[in-house]
This record gives C-alpha cells, structure tokens and sequence, in this order.
C-alpha cells in the first residue's frame, strides 16, 4: 500500500511543478505588461506635449513630414523626401521651389491678333418633314 501512494505522489509531482512554473509566469507576465502600460502612458503623454514641429496637416492629403512647398517632399506622414528621408528640411540642399505654370488671361491687343471665323447673316432652320 506504501509503495502505491509513493507511485501515485510521484506522479503528481510534475503536474504540481508545471503549475506552480505557470503561475509565476503568469505574475511576470501581468507585471511586465503593467509596467509597459506606464511607460507608453508617460510616452504618450510626452509625444502629447513634445509634438514633432516639423508633421503638418495640409488639407485634402492629412499629415505630411517636411516643408510642404518642396517639389522634393514625399507627401507622406512617414517619409520627408527621398535625398532627405530622416533630416530636417530646413536649409536642406536639396530644396527645390514649387514651380508654378502661369496662365495669362488677356485681350488681343488688335483686332488682327486673333482671328474670329465671321458670323453666318442668317441661320437656316431645320427642315421638318410633315406627315398627315
């Protein structure tokens, strides 16, 4: 009978490990993950108050890194530009203006300037078949 209840404590020696092993995995993991709950709680509120100066909201793309105005920007909340992709945009040596195309709107200086096909002296009207 002694050699039976040897056995049989034998045998739930490895359950009763196993579970005391989980249980304090199980504590290490919820004070790890508490403590990675603080420390992005601090983070946020960091990145509330230190906000990148340099991310901008521009209207119909969203939030865009960089000077806006570069022909060189990605337009891109992740990337400034591909010569510049982790530096700062200002005094960047790759900067280039936006270039803009004109549109002139003006009158012809003569009547010469511009030719006018001339006007029909009468319309013609449509001709209409009538049945009865």
């Amino acid at each position: 009978m002694l050699i039976v209840l040897l056995v049989f404590g034998l045998s739930l020696v490895p359950a009763l490990i196993s579970a005391w092993i989980s249980l304090r995995a199980r504590d290490r993991v919820q004070a790890d993950f508490g403590r990675a709950m603080a420390v992005a709680a601090q983070r946020g509120f960091k990145a509330a108050i230190q906000r990148d100066r340099d991310l901008n909201y521009v209207e119909g793309l969203g939030y865009v890194i960089g000077d806006f105005t570069c022909q060189m920007n990605a337009r891109s909340p992740y990337l400034r530009c591909a010569m510049n992709p982790t530096g700062p945009c200002h005094g960047c040596q790759y900067f280039e203006a936006p270039v803009f195309r004109e549109v002139v709107m003006r009158v012809p200086e003569t009547a010469t300037a511009c030719t006018i096909p001339p006007m029909p002296k009468t319309c013609p009207l449509p001709v209409f078949s009538t049945v009865a």
